[in-house]
């Protein structure tokens, strides 16, 4: 198992947050219902940054990656 922590932007309605998850793969995160608002957030897996993710407002089934943000432990 993979320790997965996903970390939320915050935004305009929303605080910065965190969540962790216990995983085989990252594929769960295409599924959670936070992600489907376009927020973004960086996946960071085992302490190591993945990468950062967020949906496409004008098309749900496109989604941006990009870099994270910044190191897990700031």
């Amino acid at each position: 198992m993979t320790r997965f922590r996903l970390r939320f932007a915050a935004d305009g309605s929303h605080e910065e947050t965190t969540r962790d998850f216990d995983k085989r793969d990252g594929s769960f995160v295409f599924w959670l219902t936070e992600t489907k608002d376009g927020r973004e957030f960086d996946i960071i897996a085992d302490s190591q940054p993945l990468c950062r993710l967020r949906r496409s407002r004008a098309n749900a089934d496109l989604w941006i990656i990009g870099k994270p943000s910044r190191t897990p432990d700031t």
